[in-house]
């Protein structure tokens, strides 16, 4: 039940979040400097927080490896891209097209990770697209 409690927090948050990213790119701000507002921001809060609470925890290279290539994906070129979108795009329309991630992620665990791939995650996967197919369509 905590892991379901997170992740709503954690929706809530990022559904919040493009918001302010497009008042942040309205000015013509480009996509580098966005990205490195958000990710020096990010990495001071982090680095404070985990230098007050967890700064012992060891470190070892292989998971560290694996966290900044998911870095690179999300925080970098996954954030550059969804910049890019919400540029060009009302985030009521590019924000639940860019959030299809859920789906990419089921189709990648099942895949990479050997997670189980069954009917329940299959039909939730067809109704995120359903959905998205529908916000795209309102657009119009």
């Amino acid at each position: 039940m905590r892991g379901i409690i997170f992740a709503i927090l954690a929706s809530l948050v990022w559904g919040l979040a493009p918001v302010f990213f497009k008042m942040g790119l309205k000015s013509g701000v480009g996509n580098l400097l966005a990205l490195t507002v958000h990710n020096l921001s990010a990495f001071l809060l982090a680095f404070v927080l985990y230098m007050l609470i967890d700064g012992s925890s060891r470190i070892v290279l292989k998971e560290i490896t694996f966290l900044a290539i998911g870095g690179i994906l999300s925080g970098f070129l996954g954030l550059f891209l969804f910049f890019e979108a919400i540029k060009h795009g009302k985030v009521s329309v590019v924000s639940p097209i860019a959030s299809t991630s859920p789906l990419w992620s089921v189709l990648f665990a099942f895949l990479i990770l050997g997670e189980e791939l069954n009917l329940q995650k299959l039909l939730g996967a067809m109704l995120i697209v359903s959905g998205i197919v529908l916000l795209t369509l309102s657009r119009q």
